[in-house]
């Protein structure tokens, strides 16, 4: 082929510095109709390919069309192993892939707070070191067993833990465990503390946020296992009208970005914010917080819903919402549900179930289905697992939705009991709202500390010298476990292709 038949680069490097025979490509529905840069990391190119590209210097990933190139020299195909490397998620619009795969999160939020203490002691809530394998392993292998592919962390001390980049630190043995080789992984969200206020106000806060960022990213990006990085878990309130808090925000993420670029990495970061949804102004953070112009970095926004088992319905469908905010603002970003799920904890019947309360409680799996409903005691009740599964499948709804479709799925809330949340280290008590919420929650309260599918256990079982602990699992878990599993490990087929989205 002559030089100047050469109509693009593509042809060029596939008949000149190839010198192959042939070659195919095709366009990716996900992203050629979206008015947005395609993600060159989506592509489906071989271990050859993506080196020739990259020795061209060609900078495919911001070419409008995600290109899957196919290069065929004439020789035996080669199998090459898994790239041992972070697992590059990326957002294609309102897709998510993992290495260049579509890709749904079955998530869970984990949080192991032991009875008898609370994140601000000792140790900050980061029990993700090897001090507390004890705790960890089994906890991580009725994960995996229940088919979630995420979990996400509610705390992290990166001053402590992180240690030098790319080591992973005091988390190494916990990430290598969530890993599995590679089999069947659970993927990490990471996660540091930080206050909305304290960033907007800046300085030494701030600079602080940043370094924590800086060390858990350097430190972690390149693990296998982990999937990205939380930055801020309902921080908003009193801070998205503050210029200032925005600006700044846009600094933590625009750092924790860069480091995982100085490492070669580019690490998918999320934020989550309460579901504050009004008509007049949606979600106030993110509409805000995008209209700052200071989130290019962010890749994706998480909410934390509780609207019942059909998380809204078509009453008052988040998912038709946020669409709609997205399309408003003119971006696509992907919609992730930090929060979602149901306290297995309710009040007891006759007696005490439909008024305000927050003592005495029970639990909602000892109470006989036939107890439930319509006449009955508990008039407005339904189990755990029906309602758990009732808010997965409005979830797969909206995977399922093509044009439609925003979610890329989300995290349940919580793996365990947390007794601190509801004000009590040491006993189970009932809310802080003890106001009877109907057919809001399966038991129709909202109680903190009953939201785990497993039961909590006391501090002294955790730690070095210790049997593993075992946990109480709930009929919630049975739940989880069966409808998570009922799709593959990373969900994909659980998409329909977003053909002809606008």
């Amino acid at each position: 082929m002559k030089k100047e038949q050469r109509f693009n680069p593509f042809v060029d490097l596939v008949h000149g510095k190839l010198n192959a025979n042939g070659y195919a490509f095709s366009v990716d529905d996900a992203v050629s109709f979206e008015n947005q840069p395609g993600e060159g990391t989506d592509a489906a190119l071989s271990l050859v390919s993506i080196l020739s590209l990259l020795k061209t210097g060609m900078r495919f990933a911001q070419s409008r069309y995600v290109i899957a190139a196919i290069v065929l020299t004439g020789a035996a195909t080669t199998a090459y192993p898994a790239r041992e490397a972070n697992v590059r998620v990326t957002a294609a619009g309102y897709n998510l892939h993992l290495d260049g795969k579509p890709f749904a999160i079955k998530g869970m939020n984990y949080a192991p707070v032991p009875i008898g203490t609370a994140p601000g002691n000792v140790p900050f809530g980061d029990y993700f070191v090897p001090i507390y394998a004890n705790v960890w392993k089994p906890d991580i292998d009725k994960i995996r067993e229940a088919g979630v592919n995420v979990i996400k962390l509610y705390a992290g001390d990166p001053d402590l833990n992180a240690g030098a980049p790319g080591t992973a630190g005091n988390w190494k043995d916990f990430l290598d465990y969530c890993w599995n080789g590679g089999a069947n992984p659970v993927y990490v969200v990471m996660f540091s503390f930080t206050r909305g206020d304290l960033i907007a106000k800046g300085g030494d806060e701030l600079k602080a946020y940043k370094s924590q960022y800086q060390k858990m990213v350097k430190s972690t990006v390149k693990h296998p296992a982990v999937f990205g990085y939380i930055i801020g878990n309902e921080i908003f309130d009193g801070v998205t009208r503050n210029a200032q808090f925005w600006t700044n925000f846009g600094q933590l993420i625009d750092a924790a970005k860069a480091a995982g670029v100085s490492q070669g990495e580019r690490p998918f970061l999320m934020s989550a914010t309460k579901d504050d949804y009004t008509a007049a102004n949606s979600w106030p953070a993110i509409k805000l917080g995008e209209q700052s112009g200071k989130l290019k970095n962010l890749d994706a926004w998480a909410i934390n819903i509780y609207r019942g088992p059909e998380l809204g319905g078509t009453g008052d469908p988040i998912f038709t919402q946020y669409l709609a905010l997205m399309n408003k603002l003119h971006i696509k970003k992907p919609l992730i549900l930090g929060e979602w799920g149901t306290p297995h904890t309710t009040r007891p019947a006759p007696g005490v179930y439909g008024q305000t309360a927050t003592i005495p409680i029970t639990n909602l799996d000892d109470v006989p289905e036939s107890q439930m409903g319509t006449g009955q005691p508990y008039f407005a009740a339904v189990p755990v697992a029906t309602f758990l599964t009732s808010q997965w499948n409005a979830i797969k709804a909206n995977l399922g939705a093509g044009g439609n479709q925003v979610c890329v799925g989300g995290f349940i809330f919580d793996w365990c009991d947390e007794y601190y949340k509801a004000g009590n280290n040491y006993s189970q008590v009932g809310g802080p709202n003890a106001a009877f919420q109907s057919a809001l929650f399966a038991g129709s309260y909202w109680d903190e500390a009953g939201f785990g599918i497993t039961g909590a256990v006391d501090q002294s079982t955790y730690g070095s010298n210790k049997p593993n602990i075992s946990r109480t699992l709930f009929k919630g878990y049975d739940a989880v476990k069966t409808f998570y599993n009922a799709s593959s490990h990373t969900g994909a087929e659980l998409y329909r292709p977003a053909i002809g989205r606008r």
